[in-house]
């Protein structure tokens, strides 16, 4: 019996290290989880809309702003002329368009008179009252005076014409010295910020990125073989390499990722690698995971930082 005991007892070590060696392996090669996860977030980068030298910047680096608050101030100096520029061309279109409605208006009366005249006229020719020629001339100063009617009517359409074009001006002044006021668009914090008061902002440039507080979630690169074992809904753990722990809820898989080994070629054809690697690598696909509103820390987090992610409670 102490003969046989060895054995035994080899063969039970054996047998149970089988037994976690296979569990260990289900476990890195088959379980739902990851070392590599990202905390992310949305970065808006505004630029201005305008340009001209920034008089005031109302925020510092990695301060905290809520959706509509001032960041930065453009001089507004040029666009408040422009705007009053723009009032005055209104004015003076809508002079105009005034004098073109009252012209139509007195050719119209002097039409009609042209018009009873020739009325007139008409039926003293019929008696023989009066010659041809008068009847005639009474004739032509209708047709002159329904000229004159066609062409003021064309001034007024011109008119009409004029005045939009000077409201769709007077807008875009007034546009134009609203932006020149840059507003935080989201909740979150302003991030490396290198702008500073005096500096001349170019219409279309980059002035201050903002964090939106609001977008932060995790995205975990989980290797395709563990995501049969993922669904939308499912609980995670996230524990950051900080030590900071907290829940999630996956919101979503994604449908693709690039294929390195299919470049477009010529004429757009698939330029497929001739070469094969014979040790084939599970492709890792991001995963989109939502932090917990009730996370009490969701604050401190900061994006770009490194998580590890395990799905621990499954709907399926």
């Amino acid at each position: 019996m102490r003969k046989a005991m060895p054995p035994l007892i080899t063969l039970a070590v054996v047998a149970l290290a089988l037994i976690l060696g296979s569990y260990a392996w289900i476990y890195y090669t088959r379980a739902p989880w990851t070392r590599d996860a990202r905390v992310r977030a949305d970065v808006v980068t505004l630029s201005a809309d305008v340009s001209g030298r920034i008089i005031d910047l109302r925020v510092r680096d990695n301060q905290h702003v809520s959706k509509g608050d001032l960041l930065l101030q453009i001089d507004p100096a040029r666009y408040e002329l422009a705007v009053l520029h723009a009032e005055r061309a209104v004015e003076v279109a809508q002079a105009a368009l005034g004098q073109s409605q009252a012209a139509i208006a007195a050719n119209q009366a002097l039409l009609r008179q042209r018009q009873s005249e020739e009325t007139r006229r008409r039926e003293l020719k019929a008696r023989s009252a009066i010659s041809n020629e008068e009847w005639e001339k009474a004739h032509t100063d209708v047709t002159v005076a329904e000229a004159q009617l066609l062409r003021e009517q064309a001034n007024l359409g011109l008119a009409q014409a004029n005045v939009n074009l000077a409201d769709t001006a007077l807008r875009q002044a007034h546009l134009d010295l609203e932006r020149t006021r840059v507003l935080a668009p989201v909740n979150g914090y302003v991030t490396n910020l290198l702008t500073r008061a005096g500096d001349y902002a170019i219409a279309g440039s980059a002035l201050v990125a903002v964090v939106d507080s609001d977008s932060f979630h995790v995205s975990g690169y989980f290797e395709e073989t563990k995501l049969p074992r993922i669904h939308e809904g499912d609980r995670v753990r996230v524990e950051l390499m900080s030590g900071e722990r907290f829940d999630g809820t996956v919101e979503s898989i994604a449908f693709a990722i690039t294929d390195r080994e299919n470049l477009p070629g010529s004429r757009l054809l698939a330029n497929i690698n001739p070469t094969y690697t014979w040790v084939k690598l599970a492709q890792r696909i991001p995963v989109r995971i939502g932090i917990d509103p009730g996370y009490a820390g969701r604050d401190r987090l900061r994006a770009g930082t490194t998580a590890t992610v395990s799905v621990v409670e499954s709907d399926r």
